[in-house]
């Protein structure tokens, strides 16, 4: 999956309040069937948010009863105490069909429903070099390939954030996850993150408690910051200005880590955020 779930903040908003149930899983509305004998509701083997899930989006797993490791759309997700339930974040890849996909969680086999979504268009015009980059900077861009490569399949296997994920700038964001990239009249990418209109200068902050994974100057990103939240997620903050932590370091949530800039595959000043 590559910078995915830039959606989750809407997690600790209003993304999809409905939960679905496991035993419902056609009929979300169906969540709280009641006992035969007792008439009173059931508690679900699990639940999830949104419901259903849908193509390019993030999905929260919650059971009460469950914890441990589970597996979804190939990959293990862990059940963590969280509050009253244990839970686990995963998501669902831009390119993923639209159908019933198993969740494998406790001995049992749970369908999940991704519906498809509808994602915009949006044209862009960068320098030339960032759409077809000049021979002497190949082995560079593939450095950079490998090192991000490496970060995403060696994240901490402990849960290093908490509560919901934040804002990463005071600014709204103008450009929305999902939508294709058309650069210089070429299709070269989907949008895969948010970006806000942040002022060169504008101050950056961690959107969750993790460990710096890569924080350098790269060749497409610009100025770039990866944290390392821990259970394979990361955030990803690009075309900063000014770097404020170094690789290895400890981030709290909202601490300052940078400055947005216009630094990278950009039209102008921006922050570009998203999740991995």
């Amino acid at each position: 999956m590559t910078r995915r779930y830039a959606l989750l903040l809407s997690l600790s908003g209003p993304v999809a309040a409905q939960t679905c149930s496991a035993d419902q899983i056609s009929e979300c509305h169906e969540q709280n069937r009641t006992h035969p004998t007792t008439g009173r509701a059931q508690d679900p083997l699990l639940r999830w948010n949104p419901c259903p899930a849908f193509v390019g989006g993030p999905i929260l797993f919650q059971s009460k009863t469950f914890s441990g490791t589970a597996i979804w759309l190939g990959k293990q997700i862990k059940f963590r105490p969280d509050g009253d339930f244990f839970s686990a974040l995963a998501g669902v890849d831009l390119d993923r069909i639209h159908g019933h996909y198993p969740l494998v969680v406790g001995g049992k086999t749970v369908q999940v429903t991704v519906k498809d979504h509808t994602y915009p268009s949006s044209r862009v015009t960068v320098p030339q070099k960032f759409v077809k980059p000049p021979r002497e900077v190949q082995a560079q861009i593939e450095e950079e390939i490998r090192i991000k490569r490496q970060v995403f399949k060696s994240s901490a296997g402990e849960r290093l954030w908490h509560g919901p994920f934040v804002a990463p700038a005071k600014a709204r964001y103008t450009s929305s996850f999902g939508s294709r990239r058309i650069y210089n009249g070429k299709i070269l990418s989907v949008h895969q993150g948010l970006d806000y209109s942040a002022l060169v200068g504008t101050g950056v902050t961690a959107a969750n408690s993790g460990h710096v994974a890569i924080a350098g100057n790269f060749y497409f990103e610009g100025g770039f910051i990866v944290i390392d939240h821990g259970e394979s997620i990361f955030t990803l903050y690009m075309h900063l200005s000014e770097l404020l932590v170094n690789q290895g370091t400890f981030i709290n949530k909202g601490a300052t880590i940078a400055k947005s800039g216009s630094s990278g595959r950009v039209t102008g000043a921006h922050l570009h955020f998203a999740m991995q």
